[in-house]
């Protein structure tokens, strides 16, 4: 007798146990993928976001990440232009590189000394054009909305403030920002009320002084940093825009400017350096030959290195690793749960049969077709459970398409679509699928071995 269908047999002979076996299985299937895809999706979406700030690579002055924030006139790129060339015009980057463009980072104080207000800020200064190019990649598809720049290759002196900073600024009146706080007027007694050091003042005449001249109507503000030298250097922007960031205290100090005006700002108006060169491939799979091929192009300069994203922002492998090992506990969890459910059906279903498991052995069936009669009816039910689970969860998949529910994820200020994504990852299918296949029949190993072990005559006695 076949004892595939004698199995089939057994689990149909019980359907309502048979069923809730499987359905078990089918909510540990189910568990598991959907998860895993929306474990994908975001990873995809943090890595759409991490590319879209900071590029795959970037090529920078050896330990600026460890000191170029605090000394930019040792740590800068001065001979950029050529290197950019060079990286744009190299055959074997051409049909990898998405955009390349240059970044200066600054630092210092923002100041709207009309109103007596300033505070620090952290800001960047890129080519329009460029930075456009940074924040409109999508090389998974996801269509995420691309960042929206404010900056204009005509306004060599415009620039955005992030929203709580315009509004420590006292810019919410003359930008006209809804919801933002005006900050209260002083007291006449209050001791802080006095005017603003000469030194700080005479910076203030000097960059409007400076300045090509403000068109009324426009909205400005005076940037001081420290040059290279020491030496304070101060340029006057004009606000095109106040946005906000997703994340409060970078709100508070965001700045981004024109490269012209930030090079300005931390070097003079004789110097021209970066803080490195931003690079984003087409696809992050390229990532690996993408950093060699720069590697090579730079091997000739001892001064210079290229680092990946994960180097320059480490938080990203940090949240990676955190969705993996929730994902890792949810998936242990699932099995158990199946390890459980499969051994307690087999388990009842040997108890129940003892006098047919008697009659088989009788007609000559050894101890090894028992075991294996009831380890493939643990198999069926994983197979089937498991199988049904992943059909529902690649429905859910395109449900939530249909839908187009957003949320609004960590480090991000605008909804995005609520998506899992499991068709992407096939491994992650099989696995599941086979895995909790395997989990069935291991469960189904127990009472097996108890059934083969049973005496013919003591099972007989149960006919």
């Amino acid at each position: 007798m076949n004892i595939v269908a004698l199995a089939a047999r057994n689990v149909l002979r019980n359907a309502r146990r048979s069923g809730l076996t499987a359905v078990a299985l089918v909510v540990g299937t189910l568990a598991i993928l959907v998860f895993g895809g929306y474990v994908n999706d975001n990873i995809y979406g943090l890595q759409t976001i991490t590319v879209r700030q900071h590029g795959h690579l970037q090529v920078v002055r050896k330990d600026y990440l460890d000191f170029g924030r605090g000394d930019p006139g040792r740590f800068s790129i001065r001979d950029y232009d050529a290197l950019l060339n060079k990286i744009r015009t190299d055959e074997v980057l051409a049909s990898m590189v998405a955009a390349a463009t240059p970044v200066l980072h600054v630092e210092g104080a923002a100041g709207n000394f009309s109103a007596g207000a300033a505070s620090s800020f952290a800001g960047i200064g890129v080519l329009p054009e460029g930075y456009a190019s940074l924040l409109a990649w999508d090389g998974f598809g996801l269509r995420i909305p691309p960042g929206k720049s404010q900056l204009r290759a005509d306004a060599s002196d415009g620039g955005i403030v992030g929203f709580r900073l315009a509004q420590l600024l006292s810019l919410c009146g003359p930008l006209k920002l809804t919801g933002c706080k005006e900050l209260p007027p002083r007291r006449s007694a209050d001791p802080q009320a006095a005017a603003l050091p000469e030194d700080i003042a005479m910076l203030g005449q000097a960059a409007q002084a400076q300045s090509d001249g403000t068109t009324s109507g426009e909205v400005s503000i005076e940037l001081l940093a420290a040059s290279p030298s020491g030496l304070p250097n101060v340029v006057r922007m004009n606000v095109l825009k106040a946005e906000r960031q997703a994340i409060r205290d970078l709100d508070a100090l965001y700045v981004a400017m024109p490269l012209p005006l930030a090079q300005r700002l931390v070097f003079g108006p004789n110097e021209h350096a970066v803080s490195a060169i931003v690079i984003q491939l087409k696809h992050t799979e390229m990532l690996e030959a993408a950093q060699s091929r720069l590697n090579q192009l730079v091997k000739d300069s001892d001064q210079l290195e290229v680092l990946t994203f994960h180097q320059v922002s480490p938080v990203y492998d940090q949240i990676v690793s955190s969705y993996t090992s929730v994902f890792t506990f949810i998936a242990i969890l699932m099995g158990l749960i199946a390890l459980f459910s499969i051994a307690n059906a087999i388990n009842m279903a040997v108890g129940e049969r003892i006098g047919e498991i008697g009659t088989l052995r009788s007609l000559g069936f050894q101890r090894s077709s028992i075991r294996a009669i009831f380890i493939l009816e643990g198999a069926l039910l994983g197979v089937f459970g498991t199988v049904v689970g992943a059909g529902v969860a690649i429905l859910a998949q395109y449900g939530l398409l249909v839908s187009r529910l957003t949320w609004t994820p960590p480090g991000r200020s605008t909804p995005i679509p609520l998506r899992i994504d499991v068709l992407s990852s096939p491994s992650m299918i099989a696995a599941t699928v086979f895995g909790l296949a395997a989990v069935a029949c291991l469960s189904a190993l127990w009472p097996a071995n108890r059934a083969a072990r049973m005496e013919v005559t003591e099972a007989l006695r149960h006919v």
